[in-house]
């Protein structure tokens, strides 16, 4: 059954290539469909095998990618052979992340046949959609490094794509561009980690006999690294030591947060929300490039658990990039600016789950969001298209108008809020129970003052982020219908059935998929994900109650803004608010100023530099055809001087290690 994975993966890239073949781009969507449906069944199928053999180890089916082995072994600590190995690994985490990645862009598919049904790219979305869903399922079934970082640059390379889906505007296309340059530094990161750690350990892996069934030990495998790391903290491994796993897990954190969009690497998500067809937003935003960073963090997480103070910088920026998404949703007007905070606050959430050891959390919020967080943009994406604005002020009435879109809102915003037995209740709650435990699967904890820190913030952004979504639908589905020039009621409608369908499957999990999750159930989410770690439900009901009040405040705070008995603060700190601190505009006044307004200038030196060049390079054809005539026999001029210049070297070589130069001593 577990060989089923390689069909997962493969089928949204045969889908890919068959999509071609239709002429009419609405045969091409329904093969993209289709085969996606069929990926999600297989995945379902790998899932429910996984679930009734939990106990199993991880299976892994790999065949060699690439080798290089020149025939001579090489000594001093290296590795003269070289095999790059792609497969598939089946665990819990990825078995779940195959199932949630492959159902999710069904979906998302489906929604996108109604929502893009006359854009001149129809064809172009669905296919590249397509091969971002096969990077996505090869990235989470990946076995080793890698495969992962292969199919890490895929993705980032598929959705420039997407997100420059409409490149005529100018908008897009910046925001494509900024998007791939803010999380090419991630890539970065990732790439000089996978470099160091090849270059520290794979003279370790190699000496060790290679898995059943394989030829060679990978260096670059998860479960082959699993084993060095406690030997490198002791100092087993030569050459590397604690410093290693902290550069490592540095580097790999970095990648991270370029990739989720945590604060301060968090300018390119507004520009996608705001330029990108919503189908686009609702994948990248759940399960494909903002989960790829904390996927990345779970599977490496014996790697963090090695290097534990660097868990705590995890937890801190997590808790930073919560509490000010929160905020700044709070105070965002325009509706793509809230999703877009709002979802940076969410992917910090997950970030403080992963700090505290709480990896199983992490992973149900980052399910949870996936439900929850695609109903938000489905949502939106149909209110813009009815009302002809963003600005959610513009907006009311969709109740009536509405009616389909605006239940299934207020069912995202209630889960997204914390409401009490929707799916974001126990997902928030498994996070919360998780900072007040405060204990790694190897017993070890962050401080004292980092748990009290994690804390109030994780305390903070549940309040806040409860009030954002509310307050949206509130404003939106509840307020009066507006009355500004050229708008017409008559024209608010529904966008269609297979928008509506769409939408409502996921609220529907958005409602009761966080059962799964029910903390104290041997077979809870968290202990399937995460088979060898122990329960701890001793802080597991202060986490739901704290949650529970959390939530229904932030309810009430969201109730008293829309009816005015609350009011947000001065309008300048609120614009300030709104626009983020204005870190965005800092970072183009860096990019105009270090980068821009220098760059006349490198053309210049090179100018010089040039003229400079071609005038020498005048010079040297001349000399060259003079010293083409002398000729000393058969030994032309260049042999005499290379001979000069050899024995004046080794003259001073001798003079200098016997201490005949002055200033230079001899070499004992």
């Amino acid at each position: 059954m577990y060989n089923l994975a390689w069909a997962v993966v493969l089928l949204p890239l045969g889908g890919f290539l068959f999509a071609f073949l239709p002429e009419s781009p609405r045969r091409a969507a329904q093969v993209c469909v289709t085969f996606t449906a069929a990926a999600f069944v297989m995945a379902m199928v790998v899932l429910l095998y996984r679930v009734a053999h939990v106990r199993d180890n991880p299976y892994q089916s790999m065949v060699t990618f690439w080798t290089f082995d020149p025939g001579t072994k090489m000594i001093g600590g290296f590795i003269s052979d070289f095999h790059m190995q792609v497969g598939v690994v089946v665990d819990g985490l990825s078995a779940v992340m195959m199932a949630v990645v492959s159902f999710v862009s069904l979906l998302v598919q489906v929604y996108a046949t109604g929502f893009m049904r006359r854009d001149d790219g129809y064809t172009r979305h669905f296919t590249t959609l397509l091969l971002a869903t096969f990077a996505m399922l090869a990235l989470v079934a990946s076995p080793n490094l890698f495969q992962l970082w292969l199919f890490w640059e895929a993705l980032g390379g598929c959705f420039f794509l997407l997100v420059g889906h409409w490149w005529q505007r100018d908008e897009a296309a910046s925001a494509a561009r900024r998007m791939f340059l803010v999380t090419g530094i991630g890539d970065l990161a990732l790439l000089l980690a996978i470099v160091f750690l090849y270059t520290k350990l794979a003279a370790s892996i190699a000496l060790q006999p290679a898995p059943p069934g394989q030829s060679v030990n990978d260096p670059l495998n998860f479960f082959s690294l699993q084993k060095e790391w406690t030997a490198v903290m002791s100092g087993h491994v030569q050459g590397s030591g604690p410093r290693t796993l902290i550069i490592l897990s540095l580097l790999l954190l970095l990648a991270a947060m370029a990739k989720s969009a945590l604060v301060p690497l968090h300018g390119w998500l507004r520009g996608v929300f705001e330029e990108a067809p919503a189908p686009v937003i609702a994948l990248i935003s759940s399960v494909t490039v903002g989960a790829a960073g904390v996927f990345l963090i779970a599977r490496m997480d014996p790697l963090f658990l090695a290097a534990p103070h660097v868990l705590s910088v995890v937890g801190l920026f997590g808790a930073l990039s919560a509490v000010a998404g929160a905020v700044f949703a709070l105070a965002q007007s325009d509706i793509r600016g809230l999703l877009a905070w709002l979802t940076v606050s969410q992917f910090g959430l997950m970030f403080v789950a992963l700090g505290v050891g709480a990896d199983g959390a992490a992973i149900f919020q980052l399910v949870a969001h996936a439900w929850f967080g695609c109903v938000l943009v489905f949502a939106a994406g149909s209110l813009v298209t009815a009302y002809r604005t963003t600005d959610i002020r513009e907006m009311g009435g969709a109740w009536n108008a509405m009616r389909t879109s605006s239940r299934a809102l207020l069912v995202a915003a209630a889960s997204s809020a914390g409401a009490v037995l929707l799916a974001g209740f126990w997902s928030l709650s498994a996070i919360t129970a998780g900072v007040l435990r405060n204990q790694f699967p190897n017993l070890g904890h962050v401080s004292g003052g980092v748990k009290g820190v994690l804390i109030v913030c994780v305390a903070a952004a549940v309040l806040l982020g409860a009030m954002s979504p509310l307050r949206m639908f509130f404003t939106v589905a509840l307020g009066e219908l507006p009355r500004r020039r050229g708008f017409q009621p008559q024209r608010v409608r529904e966008l269609g059935g297979r928008v509506t369908a769409a939408t409502t499957a996921l609220a529907v999990l958005a409602a009761i998929g966080g059962f799964a999750g029910i903390p104290g159930v041997r077979a809870s989410f968290s202990n399937f994900v995460y088979t060898l770690r122990p329960p701890g439900t001793g802080s597991a009901v202060l986490g739901l109650v704290i949650t529970a009040v959390l939530g229904l405040a932030g309810a009430s705070l969201a109730w008293a803004l829309h009816r005015g008995a609350l009011r947000l603060p001065a309008a300048r700190a609120t614009a300030l608010l709104a626009e983020g601190l204005r870190v965005d505009a800092a970072y183009e006044w860096v990019v105009q100023h270090v980068v821009v307004r220098p760059a006349p200038l490198v053309e210049t030196v090179d100018q010089a530099v040039g003229g400079n060049l071609d005038e020498l390079g005048t010079g040297v054809d001349l000399g060259a055809e003079t010293g083409r005539r002398w000729q000393l026999g058969r030994i032309d001029a260049v042999t005499v001087s290379a001979l000069a210049g050899g024995a004046l070297v080794a003259g001073l070589i001798v003079l200098g290690a016997t201490g005949h130069l002055p200033h230079v001593g001899a070499t004992r």
